[in-house]
């Protein structure tokens, strides 16, 4: 996951006169016959501004066409559920199975949506101390883009927020003894083989094909603690810094992340200003990342920014970093910002509080083009 946001308050007026004004408002939205994922084996990047949510009936529909575009029936061939005995495929048979409010055959069925259009769906089993991933299905057009790990990434998310152990899996191995395109990018996002068996499902698909389980332990929620910078902080906080994937998702940072001399004449500014306030996010004892709040200089509003580094991704520290980080910061309304394909990080900032309110536009260094960004804001009361 990635968990950190632009932090250049000395740059805000340079920047302020490449940013457009908000460009406009957005509101805000609010069986195990099928058990691998119909997702591109390539790990696509966040391009677009996933929502995932509930599934409803008037889903249907949509569901189905997005399960039926997400492979070839003949290339499914002795991986999967024959179409013909699958109730994805057919939107009368979907129909008959489903239970308000949005269950399955006893599992729970959520979607991806970009501008109101399912894109992806994924469906979710309790199963005591793990949530099984049962299935995952991609339209065909938005594979590659970031919709399956946006999927995932929801899943696991529930999963420690229920306090689960891990999150398990199963994908195919065909009578040849082939697997199922998918276990490369299983493997990517950090899930290993426990095991292959030969089950009903596998049954079900043909003589000699293997389920293989699959399995990610998730790590506890680390305690956290937030507290004043420390000089021997900052050769930290460079390390982070020049991670090259970072600066991309970040988009807005310094022009030459590796200038050590930039960077402690930058920090040098940050910790004299009286009006930014910063706290070394701190986790089992190391030190993780940053956080802060400054006054942005173009409509001199208060702006929260944070910045993990990119080891500590995954974590849930983002969230629970920022969280408490505005509980200790009086004003309000607060705002956020993130390159609007951020969008690990503005989901971080919603869970935070921050609803989108408009995007704007700036030049990104890390990617040496403008780049759109997603305005947050926190309104409601002030801590006392």
């Amino acid at each position: 996951m990635l968990d950190y946001l632009r932090w250049l308050p000395n740059q805000a007026a340079t920047k302020s006169n490449q940013r457009s004004a908000l460009l406009r408002r957005e509101t805000r939205s609010d069986g195990r016959e099928m058990r691998r994922c119909h997702v591109d084996a390539i790990v696509g990047t966040y391009d677009v501004d996933i929502r995932v949510r509930p599934a409803r009936r008037s889903d249907i529909p949509a569901m189905v066409s997005v399960s039926n575009s997400s492979v070839d029936e003949e290339e499914d061939a002795g991986f999967g559920t024959p179409r013909s005995q699958s109730s994805w495929s057919d939107v009368a048979r979907l129909s008959a199975a489903w239970k308000d409010p949005n269950w399955v055959h006893g599992e729970e069925v959520l979607v991806a949506e970009m501008d109101g259009r399912v894109v992806g769906v994924v469906i979710v089993g309790d199963r005591g101390d793990a949530l099984e991933l049962i299935n995952i299905d991609v339209a065909r057009e938005w594979q590659g883009r970031g919709v399956g790990t946006r999927l995932v990434r929801h899943v696991e998310g529930r999963a420690r927020a229920a306090g689960k152990r891990s999150v398990t899996l199963g994908t195919s191995r065909n009578a040849a003894g082939v697997a199922w395109k998918s276990l490369p990018w299983w493997r990517s996002l950090d899930y290993r083989i426990t095991g292959e068996e030969e089950n009903d499902w596998t049954r079900s698909i043909g003589p000699g094909v293997r389920e293989i389980r699959m399995r990610k332990d998730l790590p506890r929620m680390s305690e956290i603690i937030l507290r004043d910078v420390r000089e021997t902080d900052l050769p930290i906080f460079f390390e982070h810094q020049r991670d090259p994937a970072a600066n991309y998702m970040a988009a807005f940072t310094a022009r030459d992340p590796n200038d050590k001399e930039a960077f402690t004449a930058h920090w040098r500014l940050i910790l004299s200003d009286d009006t930014v306030t910063v706290r070394t996010i701190v986790s089992d004892g190391n030190v993780v990342g940053n956080v802060a709040k400054f006054v942005e200089k173009e409509f001199g509003r208060p702006e929260v920014t944070y910045w993990i580094g990119k080891g500590h991704w995954g974590k849930g520290l983002a969230t629970k970093a920022l969280s408490m980080f505005v509980g200790e910061v009086r004003a309000r309304p607060i705002y956020g910002r993130a390159a609007k394909d951020n969008v690990a990080s503005i989901r971080v900032m919603e869970k935070c509080g921050l609803t989108i309110i408009g995007y704007g536009k700036g030049f990104a260094n890390a990617r040496g083009k403008e780049t759109e960004e997603a305005i947050l804001e926190l309104r409601g009361p002030s801590p006392r």
